[in-house]
């Protein structure tokens, strides 16, 4: 397959003031089946490659007493000029491929000679175009990524952030549910204790004073919360125990009366006998606060 099928879509500008030079390139360039077009003046030419794609353009040096070097820079980056001249010498060859040319071709040329030019030209052209291509679809990737990744640095603070009220949300229900339970405790305590005082305290029904001490003993471990540290429970009578249980819960000593039906005066003995057996010598030392330590 001819070279030149894989750039038929590709189009090269004529610039030269000699009409016959534009008519026989333009002739040969479009039986290489590529699409070729001829300007005689810089002006016109310019004008031509603004408005339409351009891929190579051939351009002789001295168009109508204008330099085409100077040209060179105006058409663009994207785009591959072959200098064409009949007044060739190697200072105006280095300047030409210093300024950006791509080639510099001295009239007469040969046909093959300008065809392998111009297909230097395009292949050339079209690596630039895929390098290109290349470096702006890494240039979008990492714009991408980047927006993933503050996406996901986004998210993840979102997650913390959720993490931590749910955190704050489970600890208040469990404040609230431990607030329950210790309501509902002191609820049935305060309605099952004064009960089973009663009864044992009925003659009637002393032969099961120790099943009801047992029972008492079972309310108190399932509604108090609270697990007497085991010097405390093997100094402390029942009863004793019992006070020091009420006493840890924040109940008053007229309370406590109230509740074991008992006098205030004798919930004060009790307390006092609590102390002693307990060790606690100093009077500002609270009796509460210690029990709580205890616990």
């Amino acid at each position: 397959m001819d070279v030149m099928e894989a750039f038929r879509n590709s189009k090269v500008i004529v610039v030269d003031d000699d009409q016959l030079i534009c008519e026989t390139l333009t002739e040969v360039i479009q039986g290489w089946g590529l699409d070729a077009e001829a300007f005689a003046t810089a002006r016109t030419a310019l004008e031509g490659v603004g408005r339409k794609k351009c891929d190579v353009i051939l351009l002789d040096i001295f168009i109508l007493d204008v330099c085409g070097l100077d040209l060179i820079s105006q058409f663009g980056g994207d785009v591959k000029i072959i200098i064409i001249t009949g007044y060739a010498d190697k200072e105006i060859a280095i300047r030409a491929l210093k300024l950006g040319a791509f080639d510099l071709l001295e009239k007469p040329f040969q046909n093959d000679l300008l065809y392998h030019s111009v297909v230097r030209a395009l292949k050339a052209l079209e690596n630039e175009r895929e390098s290109k291509r290349l470096i702006d679809d890494l240039k979008q990737s990492r714009s991408d990524l980047l927006m993933q990744q503050q996406r996901l640095e986004s998210l993840n603070t979102q997650l913390l952030d959720t993490n931590r009220a749910l955190s704050i949300f489970a600890q208040n229900i469990e404040r609230e549910r431990e607030e329950i339970e210790k309501r509902i405790a002191m609820k049935l305590r305060n309605l099952i204790i004064p009960m089973v005082v009663k009864l044992k305290n009925d003659p009637n029904l002393h032969a099961y004073a120790m099943q009801l001490d047992m029972l008492a003993r079972q309310v108190e471990d399932l509604t108090t919360g609270f697990a007497m540290d085991s010097r405390v429970a093997m100094a402390l009578s029942f009863t004793e125990l019992q006070i020091a249980s009420l006493i840890k819960n924040g109940v008053t000593t007229d309370q406590i009366a109230r509740q074991l039906h008992i006098a205030e005066s004798t919930v004060r003995t009790h307390r006092k006998n609590i102390r002693r057996k307990l060790k606690i010598n100093n009077a500002q030392f609270s009796l509460r606060n210690y029990l709580n330590v205890k616990s």
